[in-house]
């Protein structure tokens, strides 16, 4: 158990039970922040959901439990501080939040990179990886470079294992995907690539995601109200619910962005199958087809709310990973000009600095392939000929 965690376990004179319960898990977060109320986003079901499949399916086992543990305590905790600021500042429910813009699509396809790339554009708004993990107090414009804790944050960075780093940098002052603005919704599929959890999977196929959206609403409208900006968010996972997201934000627009699903999927299964790993019997030729799947369905789901779209022509923008590899700089000013997002020389010249202090191989090269995961690049553009063909997206052998 961490050290936070076990401290507060002691301030409530008790032991902590081997399974995992929600009173138990929201009794913790109460101790550890000295706050009670959790809000009125839903999310009992969700947590209920997630504990169980915890409990039955995970296979957690010694240290695995209490990180598992100390993952949802520090989310309802959270939610604890979130819901006390919106209380406490009530015109942070006030806050507008106009024509956002997401990046989509399959992950692995340069989608990070041009959420950094998309930062440096003057005027722009990127949630960065330490206002997520730690957003109370609402951040401020004038201390944002310099707040303490960016510190912090980072020294949660500096202990991740550098095969991690590898797969997906991370940095305090990066911008991370948007899920970590509704993680505390428990409606979360990022926990899905942690922990073996087929029901909670299951469970996510078939949600209501209004809560989810609802719970990154509200965490928006807290970083925007003291440092506002026009937001460029993204997580390839959103195309599970777009039309949950769009019954949010009404005006959203979309890059979706293009890669060959042959080097995608594996990509993917390096980074979430490493993060799986420590599962008891973890199998990556079993992992690899799993994982492959939820891809295939998120998706499939993403592109038939796009299909209902009458204006998708002039909501999204499809960027293939080629062409942005080619050249960031004109990418980016070609988002900049389909959405009116104003694109001058400090811009670029800002966009080509993060091009120079972000190389691809800073953390050292990410080797995988098709087999170790059960998988082999043929049946992967026949599985996804379906997306291929449509975009045009460009294979190799």
């Amino acid at each position: 158990m961490n050290t936070e965690l076990d401290e507060t376990v002691n301030q409530i004179g008790g032991s902590v039970p081997a399974d995992l319960r929600r009173d138990q898990l929201m009794e913790l977060a109460v101790a550890q922040t000295g706050l009670d109320d959790f809000g009125d986003v839903p999310f009992h079901e969700p947590l209920d959901m997630l504990t169980d499949a915890l409990n039955r399916e995970a296979k957690l086992e010694g240290t695995r439990i209490d990180e598992a543990r100390g993952t949802l305590v520090s989310l309802l905790a959270k939610r604890l501080v979130l819901v006390a600021d919106r209380n406490r500042f009530p015109e942070i429910a006030n806050e507008q939040i106009t024509a956002p813009i997401f990046i989509v699509g399959l992950p692995r396809t340069g989608s990070t990179l041009l959420h950094g790339l998309m930062g440096a554009v003057e005027g722009v708004r990127v949630p960065m990886f330490w206002e997520m993990v730690m957003p109370s107090p609402p951040p401020e414009a004038a201390t944002f470079d310099t707040d303490p804790r960016i510190a912090q944050a980072q020294a949660i960075v500096d202990r991740m294992p550098v095969d991690l780093q590898r797969r997906h940098p991370v940095a305090a002052t990066r911008p991370e995907q948007c899920n970590l603005l509704n993680d505390w919704s428990f409606i979360h599929q990022a926990l899905l690539a942690s922990f073996e959890v087929p029901t909670y999977r299951d469970w996510l196929y078939n949600a209501d995601y209004a809560p989810a959206f609802e719970a990154h609403r509200h965490t928006l409208q807290h970083l925007q109200w003291r440092n506002p900006g026009q937001w460029v968010l993204k997580y390839p996972k959103h195309l599970i619910a777009l039309d949950a997201l769009l019954a949010r934000y009404s005006d959203a627009r979309f890059v979706w962005t293009h890669r060959d699903p042959a080097t995608v999927i594996p990509s993917v299964c390096s980074l979430t199958g490493y993060m799986r790993s420590p599962t008891p019997g973890f199998d990556p030729a079993r992992f690899g087809p799993e994982w492959a799947t939820f891809e295939e369905i998120v998706l499939r789901r993403g592109l038939d709310v796009r299909d209902t779209l009458v204006d998708a022509d002039t909501r999204i923008h499809d960027l293939h990973y080629e062409d942005l590899m080619r050249d960031p700089a004109a990418a980016v000013a070609g988002i900049c000009a389909k959405f009116g997002v104003p694109f001058g020389e400090s811009s670029r010249t800002s966009v080509a600095q993060y091009i120079a202090d972000h190389p691809k191989t800073k953390h050292g090269e990410h080797h995988y392939t098709a087999e170790e995961f059960g998988l082999s690049r043929a049946g992967l553009q026949r599985r996804f000929g379906f997306y291929i063909d449509r975009f045009g997206v460009t294979t190799t052998d």
